[in-house]
């Protein structure tokens, strides 16, 4: 690191710590959900505090069958409030997966009450359309018929689910992990929403059609269900259980609304229902094989290996332990068929492994070095800039792909060691999950509701306990190019909590630049207006 970088970070540390310690010790971080009967009283405050405030923007139009479609997207965090501040990539591009997460939340809130949440209904319909239609445009499509017709290829040959802003049609390079989970939860929500009477099928356009009956073989062509991704992280690639559970969901979904004939669009032969059931029994024993740990298949020590992973919640919000028990599917170490409730338990006794005392938020997984201690600093900018030269570099010598095996093994040995980012949107999915399996189960089984209850109570509250403060202070990085220390928008769902370290080992602990986090902001909606509901149950 050179001296000028060197002297820039203990400014900055120094201002950071200086801002921060003016802040009240018992400053009010988020409302405290203590019993029940307080729910609607706290989502009343969120909502007045707009921390619930999900902004979505008119992003323009692309075109679709010929004619144009009006296109309103949801950004990763909320680049309209302070044009100066950069986002990296989260200002310039917009994450199908952010969007369709968005979608999801606010379209279940509506069907749990659709006088109370009429809004989000039709937010969530907007959403949903607008995804479709940036996964239909004939760019988009001719990227699956390529991947079909030849087999797995590079990440820039599969469908892009990040696009440049001025790019929403897809049509140029977009430089990113493309090869994750995204398309695959649009096509679940899609399917979802006809399933229960959100959409009509009769609301899909031709190009929507061909998007969703390309899911099939596209998942077949590319090797499910042991084919590699880089997953929600948007990382290296490997063989990862959630990304196996999110896609035998779908395959379930597919199977299950193509035998009754509603979605019999999405059939390519007589033999389809058979093919496809033959997928989700690979997909299940895959799955099943490998929790509760994230991607198992690989040597202890190597990158690509991991265990806990916050990610494996998708095991619980596709609801992949009701399918496993249903196919008497061997489960884990000893492998033996286990109960949906046998098989959530390991999950979350494994999920509470990434648990952080000090914020009570979450690690993603253990050993994660993006926005660990000091990220963002001077001295982190640049060694992460000289890694990205390095691996293109090689990448233009060698021929091929940039290696992200390499690129996270280099991150992790010459960043800064030591406190991970503690992330907060999981400890929303998580509560959902809980949440909509107390309503699920509070007739047949009041024990067991109470159970998911309490565990969503403390989920939330976890949550509740990041939500941003009237005075804190982060570094953000400037239009000019430097970092300059900011007060935190207050009220708000933070991406992650960060740490700063200064020479004296002493650590401050401080919202990510990137607050607020929509998609976090989604979570915690979902999961408080569900609890309010099951609240409004458990008290008539």
């Amino acid at each position: 690191m050179s001296a000028l970088h060197r002297q820039a970070d203990q400014a900055l540390l120094r201002e950071l710590t200086a801002r921060n310690a003016r802040r009240p010790t018992d400053r009010d971080a988020g409302p405290v959900v203590a019993s029940p009967g307080q729910l609607r009283a706290v989502e009343a405050l969120l909502a007045a505090r707009g921390t619930l405030d999900i902004p979505v923007v008119e992003a323009g139009s692309v075109r679709i069958d010929g004619a144009e479609r009006r296109v309103r997207v949801v950004a990763a965090t909320d680049i309209t409030a302070d044009p100066a501040v950069r986002h990296g990539e989260m200002s310039t591009m917009f994450y199908l997966r952010d969007h369709v997460q968005v979608a999801s939340a606010l379209m279940e809130l509506f069907l749990r009450d659709p006088v109370r949440h009429a809004t989000e209904g039709d937010t969530a319909r907007a959403l949903i359309l607008s995804a479709l239609h940036l996964m239909s445009t004939p760019a988009q499509l001719a990227r699956f018929a390529a991947v079909i017709a030849h087999g797995d290829t590079g990440q820039e040959e599969w469908p892009h689910i990040s696009l440049w802003f001025d790019d929403l049609a897809g049509e140029k390079p977009n430089g990113w992990r493309n090869k994750q989970d995204s398309f695959q939860m649009l096509a679940f929500l899609v399917l979802d929403a006809i399933d229960r009477g959100f959409l009509a099928t009769d609301e899909l356009l031709g190009a929507h059609r061909q998007f969703l009956r390309s899911v099939v073989p596209f998942l077949r062509a590319v090797g499910f269900p042991r084919y590699e991704s880089s997953g929600s992280w948007e990382e290296i690639t490997a063989r990862r259980t959630s990304v196996t559970a999110v896609e035998t969901a779908l395959l379930a979904r597919i199977n299950d609304l193509t035998a009754d004939g509603r979605t019999d669009f999405l059939a390519d032969g007589p033999d389809f229902t058979a093919r496809v059931a033959a997928m989700i029994e690979a997909g299940l024993r895959e799955v099943g094989r490998r929790i509760p740990f994230e991607s198992p298949d690989y040597t202890p020590g190597s990158v690509r290996h991991r265990r806990a992973d916050a990610a494996v919640a998708y095991v619980l919000m596709y609801g992949l332990p009701e399918l496993l028990a249903r196919h008497a599917i061997p489960v884990g170490d000893p492998a033996r068929p286990m109960t949906a409730r046998e098989i959530e338990a390991v999950v979350l006794d494994e999920l509470r492994t990434l648990d952080d005392p000090a914020t009570g938020g979450m690690l993603r997984y253990t050993g994660d070095s993006y926005q660990r201690v000091n990220f963002h600093t001077y001295e982190v900018r640049e060694t992460i800039r000289a890694i990205k030269s390095r691996v293109a570099a090689d990448a233009e010598v060698h021929g091929g792909e940039i290696d992200l095996d390499r690129k996270q093994e280099m991150r992790d040995r010459l960043t800064p060691r030591g406190r991970e980012a503690a992330w907060l949107h999981p400890l929303g999915h998580l509560a959902t999950w809980a949440a909509l399996r107390s309503l699920h189960t509070r007739r047949t089984d009041p024990e067991q509701a109470r159970q998911y209850r309490e565990f969503a109570m403390r989920q939330l509250n976890r949550m509740l306990g990041g939500v941003t403060g009237d005075d804190a202070w982060h570094a953000v990085l400037h239009e000019d190019g430097d970092y300059h220390v900011r007060r935190v928008p207050p009220h708000r769902v933070p991406e992650c909590l960060v740490t700063y370290r200064d020479d004296r080992g002493r650590e401050l602990i401080v919202p990510s630049p990137h607050t607020p986090l929509n998609w976090g902001a989604a979570t915690l909606r979902s999961a408080v207006g569900l609890l309010a509901a099951d609240d409004d149950m458990w008290l008539r």
